[in-house]
């Protein structure tokens, strides 16, 4: 199956581009799929994206179409073709 994945702020930046369409096997988590795109993109972004135990980072925005995904629930949330996955880092400033 194939989702579409937004990088935003920060994460932009590391992976090089704002978007990214990424083929992911057929039953996939919201968690699976982030240690896809952290193979894809490479380990800066995967540090980014995943803790050393390659759960996803607490500080990372979750969002399936328009909708947060809980971090708790990442591991079973399911994706269907045809998502999107936004990932959202942390924004500070003043």
């Amino acid at each position: 199956m194939e989702v579409t994945v937004y990088f935003e702020a920060q994460l932009r930046n590391i992976a090089g581009t704002g978007q990214a369409k990424i083929s992911l096997p057929s039953a996939c988590s919201v968690a699976e799929a982030l240690r896809i795109v952290a193979g894809k993109f490479g380990s800066a972004l995967g540090e980014r994206l995943l803790t050393a135990d390659e759960k996803p980072q607490r500080s990372i925005l979750l969002f399936v179409n328009d909708q947060a995904v809980a971090h708790d629930l990442a591991g079973t949330h399911q994706l269907k073709s045809g998502d999107t996955l936004l990932l959202y880092p942390p924004i500070s400033g003043g």
